[in-house]
């Protein structure tokens, strides 16, 4: 069960994209797919040489609101430490990213990202939470 401040801060998330999800595991999947949006868009923007800066900034937004202060290290220890680190890691490559306008690099984080993503969903599917 998440503790009431990684509750809090999904549903910050959850809010800003005026979705009502009342699950926490279900929380964690509408985080990452609007995660996942926004480097996408923020992609495809350096790619057709357009500014980016919104979906950048939303993304960053996701890992600063939501993610980084949902994460607690003394009750999740090792795993909790590991994604903070790999949260760490994603802020910095999409800042240099964006200082660079380098896709490839936006890539990057959604690839490191996407087999949390897919954990999350597979383990939420099994039980009934998502269709």
């Amino acid at each position: 069960m998440l503790n009431n401040r990684a509750m809090q801060s999904y549903q910050s998330i959850n809010a800003q994209t005026s979705v009502g999800i009342s699950e926490p595991a279900d929380l964690i999947l509408l985080v990452f797919e609007k995660l996942f949006d926004h480097l996408n868009a923020a992609e495809k923007k350096l790619i057709e040489q357009e500014n980016a800066q919104i979906p950048f900034d939303k993304a960053l937004d996701i890992f600063t609101i939501g993610l980084v202060p949902a994460l607690d290290i003394e009750r999740g220890g090792e795993i909790a430490s590991n994604l903070a680190s790999l949260y760490d890691w994603s802020i910095r490559h999409l800042m240099k990213a964006k200082i660079h306008k380098d896709p490839v690099m936006v890539r990057e984080v959604h690839d490191v990202l996407l087999p949390i993503y897919e954990s999350w969903r597979d383990a939420v599917v099994p039980l009934g939470k998502v269709a």
